[in-house]
């Protein structure tokens, strides 16, 4: 009877230390998410900030060119700015994709043949670990 006590509590141990672990790796994965989130939102700032960039540009251009009031120059100069601005909101616009994938996975598509498990998809397959874990505690 003690040898089956004994076997009994030391596997209860085990998987009170696994359901532990498991515990942690979900407090990792909101962390990676949260920090994920965080960068998301800067980089929309400096995305918004940009287009705004981008759109009075523009208007300053259409207004120089129809009153005439620039000279050629600042006309280039400004033609280049929109162009370096269209780049970097094309670059953001990127990098906000990715960390989404990242975030919230991705089904199968051209980019992502097989699909791509993000840290939703984890962090869920990771509580219903945990659920599992503790209806066979329960049962020990």
């Amino acid at each position: 009877m003690f040898t089956l006590n004994f076997i009994f509590n030391k596997k209860k141990d085990y998987f009170q230390r696994k359901r532990q672990g498991i515990q942690y790796s979900i407090w990792d994965l909101e962390f990676k998410r949260f920090k994920a989130k965080e960068l998301r939102e800067d980089m929309r700032q400096a995305y918004d900030d940009a287009k705004q960039k981008l759109q009075g540009i523009e208007v300053t251009k259409t207004t120089a060119e129809e009153a005439k009031t620039l000279p050629k120059e600042e006309l280039a100069r400004l033609d280049d700015q929109i162009v370096l601005l269209k780049r970097d909101i094309e670059r953001y616009e990127s990098q906000m994709r990715s960390i989404d994938v990242q975030i919230f996975g991705s089904k199968q598509t051209n980019e992502y043949p097989e699909g791509y498990e993000g840290i939703e998809q984890n962090l869920d397959g990771l509580r219903e670990l945990l659920a599992m874990v503790d209806d066979y505690l329960k049962r020990l």
